[in-house]
């Protein structure tokens, strides 16, 4: 039952939350990317807005680059 779950768990199956490891970002951009998207918005809540970029722009970006 929904009202059961954790809000992590709701989000979890929540196709506009991604979390997960870089290389599963990037997998779920993929898509996009290969549909001619060429910018994705990105909400990071704080206290984890600089790391989380950090990580996308450092980590996700060269794996979506390569496809």
């Amino acid at each position: 039952m929904e009202h059961n779950r954790t809000p992590f768990e709701r989000v979890q199956d929540d196709d506009t939350f991604w979390n997960g490891t870089p290389e599963e970002i990037a997998e779920r951009m993929a898509p996009y990317v290969e549909l001619g998207f060429r910018t994705i918005i990105s909400e990071v809540p704080a206290p984890y807005d600089i790391e989380t970029l950090e990580r996308l722009i450092g980590q996700v970006k060269p794996l979506v680059d390569r496809g």
